[in-house]
């Protein structure tokens, strides 16, 4: 239901987090899933979860963001 990436290309890194929250999940029968054939792919819907995408990234990043120790910022801030 959720997958972290990370790559180095020409000393940059680029990473990045996704958390499947409600969604199409038929593009990933036609890819293999972080490089595993016939890996399955679910999402917080499919275990009885109902929570849109929105709910989930209110309560989720600051949870996410003070284990980075990361300050987050609105735009007011800028």
């Amino acid at each position: 239901m959720a997958a972290l990436g990370l790559r180095v290309k020409r000393g940059c890194s680029y990473h990045g987090l996704a958390l499947n929250v409600a969604m199409d999940l038929e593009p990933f029968a036609r890819i293999n899933p972080c490089g595993y054939s016939g890996l399955a792919v679910t999402q917080l819907k499919d275990l009885g979860i109902e929570l849109d995408v929105d709910h989930v990234a209110q309560q989720w990043l600051p949870f996410f963001a003070e284990r980075l120790n990361y300050m987050i910022r609105s735009e007011l801030d800028v």
